[in-house]
């Protein structure tokens, strides 16, 4: 029924596309009824085939751009102004406030992608690699928030 390399969209209890929509790439056959999904963080996981159904590419290629489009939204917590850091720390370089703020936008998606991915799959079926770059990501918030926490009193430092 699927191969390798098929497109497809995950689907809920009821079987109706997730809201927000969630796509994947069939990439290996596990047995008849499983196969293992890349999902466009490249992380994989093993679904059965009836919790999601195929979709042509031109469907695909507009949900995995919403989906793009979602994971660079900026935290709500830590919508800062730059130029306010930067003009108030003149020792800092703009360019490093900067940096330090999009990897802290990098850490946010990965916690929240976790955070998803539990929800659908739970805690068992999270691949090795996307576990490994969670707990990087809840040292790197701690790293970056700490960062901003040093130069706005008002930024809470996270404890994991």
């Amino acid at each position: 029924m699927y191969k390798s390399g098929d497109k497809v969209i995950i689907l809920d209890y009821n079987n109706k596309p997730l809201d927000p929509a969630v796509v994947a790439v069939v990439e290996d056959i596990i047995g008849a009824d499983r196969v293992r999904l890349r999902l466009p963080d490249n992380a994989c996981c093993m679904e059965f085939t009836n919790r999601f159904e195929k979709i042509d590419d031109q469907k695909y290629e507009a949900l995995l751009h919403n989906v793009r489009k979602r994971e660079k939204r900026v935290a709500v917590d830590l919508q800062i102004d730059i130029r306010k850091f930067a003009s108030k720390h003149p020792r800092r370089r703009k360019d490093e406030i900067f940096s330090i703020f999009n990897q802290d936008k990098h850490y946010v998606s990965v916690l929240n992608a976790y955070d998803g991915r539990v929800q659908m799959y739970g805690e068992d079926n999270i691949s090795e690699r996307f576990l490994y770059e969670y707990k990087d990501a809840l040292a790197g918030i701690v790293r970056t928030r700490t960062f901003f926490h040093e130069l706005d009193n008002s930024i809470p430092v996270p404890e994991f």
